[in-house]
């Protein structure tokens, strides 16, 4: 079982994944466009696209 500390530092970086992918989980928006936001949010978070992807895809 999970002590509450590693479950809560899980939450809070799932919702902080969340948040960071959040503008790009909008199905209205072109190609172009999330990709320039991508690299926007990654140099922003300094993280990388790839990263993002991943996020996007869980």
């Amino acid at each position: 079982m999970q002590s509450k500390e590693v479950k809560k530092w899980q939450d809070e970086e799932a919702l902080k994944r969340y948040q960071m992918i959040a503008p790009l989980l909008d199905e209205d928006m072109d190609e172009a466009k999330r990709r320039q936001l991508r690299e926007e949010i990654a140099a922003r978070y300094e993280i990388s696209k790839r990263s993002l992807y991943r996020y996007e895809a869980k």
